[in-house]
C-alpha cells in the first residue's frame, strides 16, 4: 500500500514539474515571438493564430499599369459574351494527359504549374477557354523571362 502511495506522489511531482516547465516554455516562446514581431514592425494583434506567423502581405496591385490598361480595353471590346481573367496559371487551363508512370505526369505538370498568362478570355456561358493573352511589356525583356515566354507561347 505504501508503494502505491509513493508511486502516486512521484507521478504527482512529475506532473507538477512538467506543468511548470511547459508554462515556462510557452512564456519563452511568447516572448521570442513578440521580439520577432517587434523587429518586423508587426503588432501582436495582427497575428490572429497564436504562435503562428505567415510572412505574407497584400500586394498593392495585381497587374502592371500596362496590364491594367489592356484589361480595361478588353472588357470594353469583348463586351458581355466573354469573361476575362487576369494572371491565370497554365495548370488551370491545361491538364496533363494520362501517363504510364506518375513521375512522368509530375514532370509534365511541373512544366506548367507555376507559369501563367496575363489574361484568359473564356465564354461567359460555359467558362471554356477561347484564347489567352501574354502582354510583352518591359518586364519581359529579362533573359529568364524570354525563355519562359517562349515556352508559354507554345
Amino acid at each position: 500500500m505504501n508503494f502505491i502511495i509513493f508511486i502516486l506522489i512521484v507521478i504527482g511531482v512529475v506532473l507538477v514539474f512538467d506543468d511548470i516547465f511547459r508554462r515556462k516554455e510557452i512564456r519563452r516562446n511568447e516572448s521570442e515571438k513578440e521580439e520577432y514581431l517587434k523587429n518586423l514592425d508587426i503588432e501582436k494583434e495582427d497575428v490572429k493564430i497564436p504562435n503562428y506567423y505567415l510572412p505574407y502581405k497584400l500586394k498593392r496591385t495585381m497587374m502592371s499599369e500596362h496590364e491594367r490598361l489592356l484589361f480595361e480595353g478588353l472588357r470594353v471590346v469583348l463586351g458581355s459574351k466573354f469573361d476575362i481573367y487576369p494572371q491565370v496559371n497554365l495548370d488551370k487551363i491545361f491538364c496533363v494527359e494520362r501517363q504510364k508512370a506518375y513521375k512522368y505526369y509530375l514532370g509534365w505538370l511541373r512544366r506548367i504549374n507555376q507559369k501563367s498568362v496575363d489574361f484568359l478570355v473564356v465564354k461567359k456561358e460555359t467558362q471554356s477557354p477561347v484564347f489567352a493573352i501574354e502582354l510583352d511589356d518591359s518586364t519581359h525583356e529579362y533573359e529568364d523571362r524570354i525563355d519562359r515566354d517562349k515556352f508559354v507561347g507554345e
